[in-house]
């Protein structure tokens, strides 16, 4: 009796009255009272959060803007993997969008025949393609034949050169260039496995895991994908000789103009600065092993050569792929930096059926920045950025996802589902969500069954 006078952790409660730090709610999700008032906080503790925090409400927003459109709108989008026929027939589906620009951050497609195709349908949407490689396009033992219309390669070096070539060809754009006052710089590179720093999954105290999460290279595609000659994959040497494709592809050195631009502080510059890469340069940007069926995926994505780069851009924003998690979070640079990632039909099922949204199951290209120097707003989508405005990062809790803690550690306590995606546990609000979650939902727990069997006999 006395647990049910107090809201249980992860309740998710309707605002129906805020004086001050004294919040009056309707339980909606959750354990404890119906309806009441709470204190919000205690002691500079937060003990209820907004799921959707102001700071990302705010911004610009496309559909406002009306007859006072700005000149140039900046889209984000990346791992479109046009090898997936669903997502090949997204991309054809698109609209053409009017005064805009869009960045592609990379695993666009795995054959040159299908990133030709691909980016000739950006090229016929927006006003200007920006494009940087991903992993998937380096992959050099597969859909050889498919490429020899056009160019030959034998490793994943001659590839990079002909995808160059191609871009260079169909008028995509790899370099920094200044867009209606805009400078966009793409950053290239690759990941290497010491870029995490954060501790291997724990296991609660005084209990082991059940299985140990299988090592990056068992379940890299890349490692037997991807031929770099004397290069291991994964190592610091590889991702130091890719970081040189900058020279290469002619990203660096900057234009006399950027770096002159650049002088200034964020803020005070002529123009502002838009940077985009497929691989991530901080930690942050990445879940917690305790959320990941993966736990060693963290060892596969990101690289200190990149981030060295957009340290010394300091953009106003960074745009990212790779991952496969939509993103939007300002770290202790200042920088924004934002992820749109369309992913695999499954993994667009999960997103559908946990957001019902039809923005959601759309999933254009992301507007995120404008010739008017403004930021746009953040999206739903951005499940797992905006669960870190709601609890802390803290990489040694043994706290887990449920879907981790069936994988690795059925003994471990964890993270509710109300605080990871909050809309997920929400009921629908009207018949066209209803249909739409339905029809994702047998889809979405079909792959997370999946998920979990596939990791766990893959330790």
């Amino acid at each position: 009796a006395q647990a049910s006078e107090r809201l249980g952790y992860g309740a998710l409660l309707e605002e129906l009255e805020l004086q001050g730090d004294r919040l009056r709610y309707r339980k909606l999700v959750g354990v404890g009272p119906d309806e009441g008032w709470i204190s919000t906080r205690l002691k500079n503790k937060d003990l209820a959060v907004r799921t959707w925090p102001d700071h990302l409400a705010c911004g610009a927003a496309l559909e406002e803007a009306g007859e006072h459109r700005p000149a140039m709108t900046f889209f984000a989008i990346s791992d479109v993997h046009v090898e997936k026929p669903e997502n090949m027939r997204w991309l054809e589906a698109l609209p053409v969008f009017q005064r805009a620009t869009v960045l592609v951050a990379g695993d666009l497609g795995v054959s040159l025949h299908q990133v030709d195709r691909a980016l000739r349908l950006f090229k016929e949407k927006f006003d200007h393609v920006f494009y940087c490689y991903g992993n998937h396009e380096t992959w050099a033992k597969v859909s050889i034949k498919a490429d020899e219309q056009i160019a030959q390669y034998s490793d994943s070096f001659e590839k990079l050169d002909a995808l160059r070539k191609l871009c260079d060809e169909l008028g995509v754009i790899t370099t920094p260039q200044l867009i209606e006052g805009v400078w966009v710089v793409p950053v290239l590179g690759w990941y290497h496995a010491d870029w995490d720093q954060e501790p291997p999954l724990q296991a609660p105290a005084g209990k082991f895991l059940d299985r140990d999460p299988p090592p990056p290279e068992r379940f890299a595609t890349d490692t037997h994908a991807c031929k770099w000659g004397s290069f291991e994959n994964g190592t610091l040497e590889l991702a130091k000789a890719l970081d040189r494709q900058n020279d290469r592809w002619g990203v660096w050195p900057l234009p006399a103009e950027l770096e002159q631009n650049l002088t200034a502080p964020r803020g005070s510059r002529r123009q502002p600065v838009i940077s985009f890469s497929h691989f991530l340069p901080r930690n942050e940007l990445m879940p917690e092993k305790r959320f990941l069926f993966q736990p060693n995926l963290a060892k596969l994505v990101g690289s200190e050569y990149i981030r060295r780069r957009v340290d010394a851009l300091q953009p106003d924003l960074h745009v990212f792929g790779h991952s496969h998690f939509p993103w939007d979070m300002t770290l202790d640079d200042g920088v924004r930096y934002r992820s749109w990632p369309l992913g695999s039909p499954e993994e667009q099922a999960r997103r559908i059926a946990s957001i019902p949204e039809e923005s959601i199951e759309k999933w254009h290209p992301l507007p995120v920045f404008d010739s008017d120097g403004r930021h746009y707003k953040s999206s739903q989508g951005c499940w797992f950025s905006l669960m870190y405005t709601r609890i802390p990062r803290e990489p040694t809790s043994c706290h887990m996802a449920s879907y981790v803690a069936l994988t690795y550690c059925q003994g471990a306590p964890t993270v509710p589902e109300t605080i990871i995606t909050p809309p997920g546990c929400l009921p629908v609000r009207d018949a066209e969500q209803h249909d739409r979650r339905e029809r994702y939902s047998g889809k979405s727990h079909n792959s997370m069954r999946r998920e979990v069997k596939n990791w766990s006999s893959a330790s």
